[in-house]
C-alpha cells in the first residue's frame, strides 16, 4: 500500500448509527454562522433561525448519505475548526477515551471514522497478530496535523498512535542486531521475536535516499517482509529523486507508505 494513492478497501460500508452521532453533534455545536455557511456549501438558503437552518442542512446535505470513499475527507473538514473541549465532548459521545491534546482527540475520532466504516480493522490487542499487511493501514491513514522539520519531530505522535492501537507491545529506537548501533524507529512486537519494523525516513537530498537506501538491506536483514518504511516528505525531495526512492523500493521489495 502506497498512501500516495490511498488506496481504498474492498469491503467499505456506510454505518448509519455512527454517521447519525456525528452528524447530530456537529448541528448542535455549531454556531448560526457556521450553519450559514454549510447551507451556502450546499447550495441551499442560508437564511433562518438555527433550528431552521439546522433543519434545512438535514433535509439537504449529504453527510449521511454519501458514499464511504468520500466519507473521512469530509469528516476531516467538519472536525478541523473545532477545540479541544469539543472534541473531548465529541469522544465521550462515541464512547472513546477523553485524555490527550487535541490532535490525539482528533486522530481517536478519526480512527473511529475508519473503524466504523471499514478502512481499519480492529486489533485485540490480548492476541493482536502481528504483521506489516496489519499495521501498514494505520500508518498509511494517520491524521498528520503538524509537519516537524526532522524526523524525531513525528516521534512521538507515530509511537502514542501506534500504542493505542496495538497497545503495550510498541517499543522505539531498538537495535536490530547484537553488537550494531543501527537502530529502528519503531519494533511492534515482542522485542526479542521478529516483530514488525517501522522506520521512519524524512530524506529531503538524493544523499539522503542512498543513505537510507543502504540502511534498508540490513533492516530487511532483521525483519525481512515485516519491514515498513514510513516516508515522509513535506514537499522536500524533488520529483526526480521522489521517483528513484520509490523504483529502489519496489526493486528491494520494500513495504512503504508514502506521506
Amino acid at each position: 500500500m502506497n498512501a500516495m494513492d490511498r488506496s481504498v478497501p474492498t469491503d467499505l460500508h456506510t454505518d448509519p448509527a455512527f454517521r447519525e452521532q456525528l452528524f447530530n453533534f456537529f448541528l448542535e455545536t455549531l454556531t448560526g454562522a457556521e450553519l450559514g455557511n454549510w447551507l451556502k456549501d450546499i447550495g441551499q438558503d442560508t437564511r433562518g433561525s438555527v433550528a431552521e437552518r439546522q433543519a434545512r442542512i438535514r433535509e439537504h446535505g449529504k453527510y449521511l448519505t454519501m458514499p464511504a470513499s468520500e466519507f473521512p475527507a469530509q469528516t476531516e473538514t467538519y472536525l478541523r475548526p473545532y477545540s479541544s473541549g469539543h472534541l473531548a465532548d465529541l469522544c465521550a459521545d462515541i464512547g472513546v477515551s477523553q485524555e490527550g491534546n487535541k490532535d490525539t482527540l482528533y486522530r481517536r475520532i478519526m480512527r473511529e471514522v475508519h473503524y466504523h466504516e471499514g478502512w481499519l480493522p480492529r486489533v485485540n490487542q490480548a492476541s493482536p497478530n502481528l504483521s506489516a499487511t496489519l499495521v501498514m493501514p494505520f500508518l498509511a491513514w494517520f491524521p498528520i496535523t503538524k509537519n516537524g522539520d526532522y524526523e524525531k519531530n513525528y516521534y512521538p505522535v507515530i509511537h502514542d498512535a501506534l500504542t493505542e492501537v496495538f497497545g503495550g507491545v510498541v517499543y522505539d529506537q531498538q537495535a536490530i542486531a547484537h553488537g550494531t548501533t543501527l537502530k529502528i524507529d519503531f519494533h511492534v512486537g515482542d522485542p526479542q521475536g521478529i516483530g514488525v519494523g517501522i522506520e521512519v525516513k524524512m530524506p529531503t537530498s538524493n544523499s539522503e535516499v542512498q543513505r537510507a537506501l543502504g540502511q534498508i538491506d540490513q533492516y530487511q536483514r532483521r525483519y525481512g517482509s515485516e519491514l515498513i518504511l514510513f516516508v515522509l516528505l513535506n514537499n522536500f525531495l524533488k520529483p526526480d529523486g521522489l521517483h528513484f526512492f520509490q523504483e529502489e523500493l519496489k526493486r528491494k521489495s520494500v513495504r512503504a507508505v508514502f506521506r
